[in-house]
């Protein structure tokens, strides 16, 4: 079975037969982080789909070659697989997964990570979760110019007088990274430059809203982030 997310059917599965075999019709068409066309079939709207054939559009192998850039590849795929209803279609995800994925094809780890935090916020956005900048989000106070929080359990933007022992206070270069990114296109990671501190806090930020939202983060970013030393991977950005 291969999980897709199509422009026309949304999230889906649909069976690969003979996928496996040596001599596959398949070939590598069918690998992680692949895009392309792909003609399906049914019966009916009541039975399984089945992939016909496959047209490729975008290989991707970089991807799977690099475990770093493996890693952060499957941070990208499973906010989709984890958190989109199935058959939920919407053209501005397809388009932000599919070029998210084409970029971190060609692009360096680090650039690959404030990738991977411009998709994260993009998404949120898309799925209707934007943070609104201007009003606390436990208060719905306006934010005073000053210190701005985030945590776990009320998420971001938090005011002063709403933050707890356990909140991180927001730089003002994170808080410009995380407004500039639900406004710039992908591509423009690649001229991204910031402190290791920084890209830990984006990092934060956006584990905070995952958490207010679907109650989770993906499986994908402890190991991302066992692995990969955000820090280290920023300072050489």
């Amino acid at each position: 079975m291969v999980k897709l997310y199509t422009e026309e059917l949304g999230r889906t599965e649909a069976a690969a037969f003979g996928a496996r075999k040596t001599k596959s019709r398949f070939g590598s068409r069918l690998e992680p982080f692949t895009t392309g066309i792909f003609l399906l079939y049914h019966k009916d709207e009541h039975s399984p789909f089945s992939i016909q054939d496959v047209e490729v559009t975008g290989q991707n192998g970089a991807i799977r070659e690099d475990l770093n850039r493996f890693l952060i590849g499957n941070a990208v795929v499973e906010p989709v697989v984890r958190f989109v209803e199935r058959a939920h279609r919407d053209r501005e995800l397809y388009e932000i997964l599919s070029s998210t994925l084409g970029l971190l094809n060609i692009i360096g780890i680090t650039k690959g990570l404030y990738l991977l935090s411009m998709y994260d916020l993009n998404f949120l956005s898309i799925m209707g979760y934007k943070p609104d900048w201007d009003n606390c989000v436990k208060c719905s106070n306006p934010m005073q110019n000053g210190e701005t929080f985030s945590d776990a359990a009320a998420g971001f933007p938090l005011c002063f007088r709403c933050h707890t022992s356990s909140s991180i206070a927001v730089s003002p270069g994170a808080m410009r990274f995380v407004k500039w990114a639900l406004q710039t296109p992908l591509h423009y990671a690649e001229k991204v430059r910031m402190e290791g501190e920084t890209l830990n806090q984006i990092r934060q930020i956006i584990e905070h809203l995952f958490l207010c939202t679907f109650q989770r983060v993906p499986d994908s970013w402890h190991q991302m982030k066992n692995i990969l030393n955000y820090s280290r991977y920023a300072s050489e950005g």
